[in-house]
């Protein structure tokens, strides 16, 4: 059952037979020690045997009632009671961390995950797994490539312009932005239609970062009417959503704080034709090993992404791979 050899002052001592002379410190008698053991009385008479032998002194005095420990066997116990006391306790270090027990996990994200995704991934763990020590830190893709690269972040959920090296590439999603205002606003034209942003009057145009998204423009068409129309930078999503629901104007926001508005602020969503894709990467650190945590985090962030596409009114497609 066990192959683990314990040194006491240059002799080899069997755990089976460390284990047997300890039950039999406990329980005062082998017979109340093959009990606890759920073994046979005469393998621990023999085991005890062994051991006598291996320390080349003894250990017990039998008599009627029982076994009388000798003086040695009383210092040796105080040894091997210690020593079961640490096992003890690396096999409940070793049951918490089974259980997640103690975890800490640092994520980084763009402001798109903030409002639901993470809240959700986190509540979810917090059901199927108890509590959980993370960290989320609000930051600009190119901060959290960094971190994620040198280790800070277990994980990262990123917005990229280019390529993604030096980084665990574990899901990507590429959809669609949308227009946000508030619920009839004039700038939406008709109800039930795409907004065009060619025939929205003079309704101001507010985007996350201007730079940005004409970077993310492919078609030419539409980059020149945003430069043009666009009167208010909210550099975020999330700040842009705020301005728009202020009566400010219409926001080009990604589809994930889209659909937080439209839940709690009754915002209405727009499609656009050839509107400017957004990507959302879920990353983890290079060439390394995942903890079993950060694995299943990740899968629960997956599945709530998963989620919001599923569920948005506006019956946005998601373009996902995963690694």
């Amino acid at each position: 059952m066990y192959d683990i050899i314990v040194c006491y002052r240059s002799v080899m001592l069997g755990f089976r037979e460390i284990e047997a002379f300890r039950a039999v410190m406990e329980c005062g008698s082998i017979s109340a020690a093959a009990r606890m053991l759920a073994t046979s009385q005469p393998n621990v008479t023999r085991l005890i045997a062994v051991l006598q032998r291996r320390v080349s002194y003894p250990l017990f005095i039998r008599h009627s009632r029982g076994v009388t420990p000798t003086p040695e066997a009383e210092m040796l116990f105080a040894e091997v009671d210690r020593s079961f006391n640490g096992l003890t306790e690396i096999e409940r270090a070793a049951q918490e961390i089974g259980e997640y027990k103690g975890t800490q996990i640092t994520l980084g994200t763009v402001s798109a995950a903030v409002s639901q995704v993470i809240p959700k991934a986190v509540s979810a763990w917090q059901k199927a797994v108890g509590d959980i020590s993370i960290t989320v830190e609000l930051r600009g893709t190119q901060g959290i490539f960094h971190w994620v690269r040198t280790r800070r972040f277990d994980l990262g959920l990123v917005s990229p312009l280019g390529e993604m090296r030096d980084v665990n590439v574990v899901a990507r999603w590429r959809m669609p932005y949308v227009a946000l205002g508030a619920t009839r606003h004039p700038g939406f034209g008709e109800t039930g239609k795409l907004f065009d942003i060619a025939n929205s009057g003079d309704t101001p145009l507010i985007v996350p970062g201007m730079g940005y998204i004409l970077a993310l423009c492919e078609d030419t068409l539409l980059a020149r009417m945003i430069r043009k129309k666009r009167s208010i930078d909210g550099y975020i999503s999330l700040t842009a959503a705020h301005l728009a629901m202020a009566g400010l104007g219409i926001a080009l926001v990604d589809p994930f704080t889209a659909h937080y508005f439209e839940g709690a602020f009754d915002a209405e969503v727009r499609k656009w034709n050839n509107a400017p894709l957004f990507d959302l990467v879920l990353i983890a650190p290079p060439d390394q090993a995942r903890s079993r945590a950060s694995v299943r985090l990740g899968e629960m962030l997956i599945s709530e992404i998963e989620d919001v596409i599923s569920s948005c009114s506006w019956n946005l497609a998601g373009n996902r791979q995963t690694t």
